[in-house]
Formats: C-alpha cells, structure tokens, sequence
C-alpha cells in the first residue's frame, strides 16, 4: 500500500510538471511575437510579460519603492497586487535582462510552486489519485504562468498541511504571507479558527496572531518606505471598474442606459467595490454560522465555500482566480464531472473573452457584440457552476488522511498552543 502511495505521488508530480510545462509553452510564445492580436489567438496573453513593460520593471525599478501612485497612469514602480508579489517580481527584475528572461525566471519560480502545492496536496489526500485534478487540471496549463497567483496557492496548501499537522501558528504564519501575496489565503482562515476553536472549546490565538504578524511584518517596510507606492495597489482594487468575467460588468451593461455616463465611470466603480463586500461577508457570516451548528467540523469544505462565495461575489474575477479552488477538489469529494463542468465552463469563458478583444478596437476583427454576448453566457454558466459546487460542498466529504492521536508530524503539535 505505501508503495502504491509513493507511486501515485511520483505520478502526480510528472503530471504536474508535465501541465506546468505545457502551460510554459502555451505563454512563452508571447514573449517571441509581436502583439497585434496574437496573444488573444493563441492564448499567451499574459500579465508577467505584460507588466515588465506596463510597470517599468525593465528599467530595474522596484514596486512600490519607486511608485507614484498617480491612479491615471499606473507608472515606473506601481504594482496592482499585494507586497510579497512585488517583492518575488522585483527580486526577479532586478538580476535578469529583457522580457522573455524574465517571463521565464517568474516561471521558474512559479513552477517551484505549483510542484510545492502538488506535492503538499499528495501528503494531505486521503485518496491521493484525486490529486489528478490539480495536476492534470486545465487551469494549470492555462493560468499557472498568466499572472503569479500560484505562489499564493502554494502558501495557502502550506497551511492547509500546517493546520492538519496541528501547527497552528506555522498554518497561521503561512496563511498571512499568502494573503500578503494575494489576499485569499486569508479568507479561508476563519474556516479553520472556526474548526480548531470548536475543537479546542477556546479561541485559536496563537493562529490568528501568526497570520496577522506576518501580514503585518511583509507590508511594513514598503509602507514605511513609500506610503504612496504602498497604496497603490489597494486604491487601484477599488476603484477600477468591474472586470468582464463578472456580473458586475454585465448589470452595467444592461442598466447603463438608465444613467448617465458620469455615474457608471465615477461611482459605480466604488459602489460595486462596497456592494461585493458586503455581499461577501453576509455570505460568509451565514456558512460559517451553518457550520458552526455542524456536529463534525469540516475545515477544508468550508474553506472551499468561503473562496466560492468570494467568486460569486467579487467585483473582479480574473482568469487565474480559478487557481485558487484547484486545490479543493483534491481534498473534497465532489463527483469528477463536477470538476470537468468547472473546467469546461471556465476555459469557454478563457476563449470567449479573447475572442471579444480579437473583435473590439483596436484590433476589431469580428462583432465584437455578438462576442460579448457569447461572453456573458459563458460568465453566467460559469456562475451556475460555482453555484452548484457549492451546494455540493455542503454535502461533500473531506478527503483528507488523519493523522494519529500523537502524530510526528513535521511541525509538533504543540505549535496549536
């Protein structure tokens, strides 16, 4: 039997890196061509080359520390995404020469942590074949090199494992440099101060005191450094519009009609910034309130149904978001169409927004009515989908391995206190 296990964990890994590599090829053409519509045919669009440019990074600034902030332009230095990011991203361009090299020493780096997230995900699964759908996954090969989400995925696996090992403050730790890298490792954890603190019968301090300190230690010196470059990135989330893959943007553009112009690019920008929240956190309050009256805990499934609500909700999805919820189909048990309509519907809104930019200005090779409209299908499908997962969530066991009553995990379980 062990040695099945380490056959199927062995196997997972070439998977994975069989996917990552895939989608290495998939993005690295980007880097070769000229952009006249060729990133959206043949989808290698993606932010890491695109930013090198878009940020000044080829002029080896480094985020936030040489930023503006002048919302209008985004120049030299600003960077759109939480701190640890800027810090790998501007680590990067700090030692390479020219966009491709330095596409492909992101990739090196994100592969690292997409193997980690693989690798972490065999250990944890209690059927470990179920691996199969991170590593063979879709999304893999077309988000893993699009923007630099897996470092956070990664994080966010390292606590997971941290928090069944019962090392709560390293699980703590590693949640808060997730969420300093991309904020939703921190939206699961309530899921598990929830589980550990009914287990327990006291609040899980030491956990929330580690994610908050580290959080907090990542974004000091770039706040004390440049306060302005700092909050580039949380004023540039919320005021930008509603990307295309949300409802948001499509009740624009059905309702714009009823207002004027002045009111959809100032407020509802803002409004939709607050309205997302709030519809998040009520969302939140009333799963973990149904979880809480649960006799059994259930971390991992409610963890999964806190990043699914924030999906449903956000005001911005973009295409590598669907990275985050990978993961979870490891460690849950949902019937494998699940994940193949997951799958399925998300890459059809992948093609469909790129075959809209093929047809609107400036490259206008289409309808790019027609191709907004098939678009917002594909968006609304895909909602009906998260939907459905999370219905299923709620009834779905964890595919998680116990460990014993005294575990040699790899973090002592006295961490928890």
């Amino acid at each position: 039997m062990e040695r099945t296990k380490k056959i199927t964990v062995s196997a997972a890994l070439a998977a994975t890196t069989l996917a990552l590599l895939g989608g290495l090829l998939l993005k690295d053409r980007c880097t070769t061509h000229q952009w006249d519509g060729y990133q959206y045919r043949t989808s290698c669009y993606n932010d890491v080359f695109a930013l090198y440019f878009f940020r000044g990074l080829q002029d080896r600034v480094f985020p936030y520390i040489h930023g503006d902030g002048v919302m209008d332009t985004g120049g030299d230095g600003d960077l759109e995404y939480p701190v640890v990011t800027g810090y790998f991203v501007g680590a990067i361009a700090q030692v390479v020469h020219g966009g491709q090299e330095f596409f492909r020493a992101n990739a090196a780096g994100l592969a690292a942590a997409g193997l980690a997230a693989a690798g972490l995900l065999a250990a944890l699964a209690r059927d470990r074949r179920r691996v199969f759908f991170f590593a063979l996954a879709p999304a893999v090969v077309l988000y893993a090199f699009h923007n630099w989400d897996l470092l956070a995925v990664a994080a966010m696996v390292g606590g997971l494992y941290a928090f069944r090992a019962r090392a709560d403050r390293t699980a703590g730790a590693l949640l808060g440099l997730g969420a300093a890298a991309k904020l939703f490792p921190g939206l699961i954890l309530p899921a598990l101060a929830l589980a550990r603190w009914r287990q327990r019968g006291r609040p899980p301090v030491g956990m929330i005191a580690w994610a908050a300190g580290i959080f907090a230690a990542a974004n000091l010196p770039v706040l004390l450094w440049n306060p302005t470059g700092w909050a580039f990135a949380w004023k540039f989330q919320s005021t930008r519009f509603p990307n295309f893959e949300t409802s948001w943007y499509f009740l624009y553009r059905h309702l714009s009609g009823l207002f004027g112009g002045s009111f959809w690019s100032d407020t509802y920008p803002r409004a939709t910034s607050v309205l997302s929240g709030l519809l998040f956190a009520a969302g939140a309050l009333l799963l973990l309130r149904a979880e809480a009256k649960r006799e059994h805990q259930r971390p991992y499934a409610a963890a999964f149904g806190l990043l699914v609500i924030f999906l449903l909700t956000a005001k911005v999805y973009s295409p590598q978001y669907s990275l985050w919820i990978l993961p979870f189909f490891v460690l849950l048990r949902m019937p494998w169409y699940a994940f193949a309509a997951f799958a399925v519907t998300d890459a059809a809104v992948w093609f469909a927004i790129s075959a809209y930019f093929l047809a609107a200005p400036p490259l206008s090779a289409g309808d790019p009515a027609l191709r907004l409209t098939l678009t917002e299908a594909a968006v609304w499908v895909r909602y009906a989908v998260l939907a459905w997962l999370l219905w299923l969530s709620r009834r779905a066991e964890e595919n998680v391995e116990d460990l014993p009553p005294q575990s040699n995990a790899v973090w002592p379980a006295r961490e928890a206190y």
